[in-house]
């Protein structure tokens, strides 16, 4: 029996999201802000997405937040990290209990954010959340051509709750729409596995020049990541393992995840990995340095990553100095703007004491 299942985030990984789910035969609601400048019109008139190559028409688009959230097994997040607390502030108020909030999008302790809105908005009501490390697609949504092509699946992608105990619980659920998720310890593992702070803002800044003058026709995987600029990634990836096993999580390398969830070939190197992988090379951008590539994966990552690695008493010089030049870059003190464990309300604390934390609601249980 197929869930009932809202997306929320109607982006390229939400609506790709939205045409998998229905081939899949779940029952399908998409949601879009009526912020957004997306030109959706295509599918709010016919309920259609051209997934593929062939049309697959959803139950229902809407706008409307009650509508989206009433009587839905699953509330699936493809949203950025940065949007997840005034998404969760839109849609807290129409919870319902049994409900379950899967965070599918780039790990960020997406969920204890979450679960901290909810506790100041409706904290009475029982609904459970996850978060997966990564987007569960590699696709791209054309709205002149109303397609959504999903590239590729992560063919091996973390997913923990939060609290984590209810990991398995969730699994279960969630399993049903996915072949792919595995379960990590908790959502610092997911958080320290999101791909996208070691890939992209290093390389970003390091080209920022080229991308202030190339624009759109800039592409950071097979142009940007080069014989030198790829150094900055092995630093701050070696940083980002040595996080790993003060925490006692698995620590395999950018190269070994990224051949696992299929996004790389095996037996390169890191940099011909990058230009050459069939998932990610075409794919253009940043166009300039406010892109997610670098606010987001600043900000939501490697400043979060970097507060962690100050709780467990690791050195990461080369994320601070990038995070350091991205804000002298940029004019801003992402140090003091970014999200860290502190602004999350967890004190200064041992790696065992900090996974216990996240077995257990530390806001409420």
């Amino acid at each position: 029996m197929g869930l009932k299942i809202s997306i929320f985030g109607a982006g390229h990984g939400g609506i790709t999201a939205a045409a998998d789910m229905t081939e899949r035969g779940h029952t399908v609601t998409l949601y879009q802000s009526p912020q957004s400048k997306r030109d959706l019109s295509r599918i709010e008139e016919t309920g259609e997405i051209n997934f593929n190559g062939s049309p697959v028409k959803i139950h229902k688009f809407t706008r409307e937040v009650a509508e989206a959230v009433h009587d839905q097994d699953v509330l699936m997040l493809a949203i950025p990290s940065t949007a997840i607390e005034p998404v969760a502030e839109n849609i807290a108020p129409y919870l319902e209990d049994g409900q379950y909030i899967l965070i599918n999008s780039a790990s960020a302790m997406c969920s204890i954010r979450f679960k901290r809105v909810l506790h100041n908005m409706k904290a009475d009501v029982d609904v459970k959340v996850g978060e997966t490390m990564s987007l569960t697609y590699a696709s791209r949504y054309f709205p002149e051509k109303n397609e959504a092509q999903l590239i590729a699946y992560n063919k091996h992608n973390l997913f923990a709750a939060y609290p984590s105990r209810h990991t398995e619980e969730m699994l279960e659920v969630f399993n049903r729409m996915y072949d792919h998720l595995k379960p990590a310890e908790n959502i610092l593992e997911t958080t320290l596995n999101n791909g996208n702070p070691e890939s992209h803002p290093g390389p970003s800044i390091l080209n920022a020049g080229r991308i202030d003058y190339a624009g759109d026709e800039f592409y950071l995987y097979k142009e940007g990541i080069t014989e030198h600029t790829v150094n900055v990634i092995h630093r701050i990836d070696e940083e980002r393992q040595a996080i790993c096993r003060a925490l006692g999580f698995e620590a395999l390398s950018k190269s070994e995840r990224s051949v696992r969830s299929g996004y790389f070939e095996d037996g390169m190197s890191l940099l011909e990995q990058y230009n050459s992988s069939k998932v990610l090379q075409d794919i253009v951008g940043p166009t300039n340095l406010e892109n997610r590539y670098v606010t987001e994966d600043v900000s939501n990552g490697l400043v979060l990553w970097a507060s962690i690695a100050d709780m467990v008493e690791v050195e990461t010089p080369v994320m601070d100095a990038v995070i350091t030049l991205t804000g002298v870059l940029l004019g801003r003190d992402y140090f003091k703007q970014g999200v860290t464990l502190g602004k999350l309300g967890i004190e200064k604390t041992d790696a065992e004491q900090l996974n216990q934390l996240m077995k257990y609601n530390h806001t409420r249980d």
